[in-house]
């Protein structure tokens, strides 16, 4: 009975993806559209874009988008797992235009492991944004770049347009090194100190709990899916020997004995089969989802949130971007 429901949940959760996926055509054209507008001016927004609308239709164009993006943004291992996607993942025919875009930029980074990776600290001024090889970013990631061999630059531009630039040169093979680059502080004398009223918190798109029990829970369901095949092991183990007793057998009423024993242990271990691989399903679904909403909650905008704090005080004083309280605020 448990196995019957289990397989029935399985085929559900497979039946709401397709219609998922087949449903509102017109929206994820829509949204496809604006994610791609978005490359031309933050390509983190892009990201962000991208990976919202995979989570509700994922497919070959979502996961070559995302490929690009990450291939744009030099980040490698990311770029190469949805380019591999692509071509494995949806049993497209080789003469598809997408599988022969997302084969011809896998192989551009195809050794893109052995690119020197390179640290970016950059300090983006209010309003600005920075550029990298080309690409606009309304900020610098906190983790390496792979860049290919030559020459590379880094741009910061204010909100005035006003730019400067840093070029470093990589080649394959050579350790991590970190660049930074940063607008000269603007230094003034500032002695007035003022009361602040405000305190402000910064939430997340979505809660840390919802992806990181997805994911947990997920994993929690593909461990039981391991267990299970254990089980199926031991049930095939049982079949295999009633089968040999029956072949040896002379007595007719003992090879019936062993013929239903041995028809029973293989229903057994198609039982426990289908009980494995529909517990691994879910589970892989879970954190799959997981750590789509965990992505997306990362690269999204804060939510700001202000909280009375009478009593508290700060002082003005001198940063990169201008003026600054003691407590971080910029403004």
């Amino acid at each position: 009975m448990h196995v019957k429901w289990l397989t029935m949940g399985f085929a559900s959760l497979m039946a709401f993806s397709a219609v998922a996926q087949a449903q509102d055509m017109e929206e994820f054209k829509t949204r496809m559209g604006t994610a791609a507008a978005a490359t031309k001016v933050d390509m983190n927004e892009a990201l962000r874009q991208y990976l919202e609308i995979r989570i509700q239709y994922a497919g070959p164009e979502v996961d070559y988008s995302l490929g690009r993006a990450y291939q744009r943004m030099n980040q490698c291992s990311e770029a190469q797992y949805y380019f591999t996607q692509v071509m494995v993942a949806y049993d497209l025919p080789e003469t598809n235009p997408i599988y022969k875009r997302a084969v011809n930029a896998y192989d551009e980074i195809a050794d893109c492991e052995s690119w020197q990776k390179v640290m970016v600290e950059c300090s983006v001024p209010v309003g600005g944004h920075a550029v990298i090889d080309g690409e606009q970013l309304s900020e610098c990631w906190d983790r390496a770049y792979s860049f290919k061999d030559g020459e590379h630059v880094i741009e910061l531009v204010d909100k005035d347009g006003k730019k400067i630039e840093k070029k470093v040169t990589t080649k394959s093979g050579e350790e991590q090194k970190t660049v930074a680059i940063a607008f000269p502080a603007k230094v003034k004398e500032v002695e007035k100190v003022v009361e602040i009223e405000n305190v402000v918190f910064e939430k997340e798109k979505f809660h840390p709990a919802l992806y990181w029990g997805l994911i947990a829970g997920g994993a929690a369901i593909v461990a039981v899916g391991g267990f299970m095949n254990g089980y199926a092991g031991e049930a095939k183990v049982s079949e295999q020997k009633f089968a040999d007793l029956h072949a040896i057998s002379t007595s007719e009423k003992n090879r019936e004995y062993f013929a239903k024993r041995r028809d029973e242990a293989h229903d057994d271990v198609k039982a426990r089969n289908i009980a494995m691989y529909s517990l691994i399903g879910v589970g892989s679904a879970a954190v799959v989802t997981g750590v789509a909403l965990a992505i997306v909650s990362a690269v999204s905008d804060k939510e700001h949130i202000e909280k009375k704090d009478d009593g508290v005080k700060a002082y003005f004083s001198p940063t990169a971007d201008g003026l600054a309280l003691g407590l971080g605020m910029n403004f």
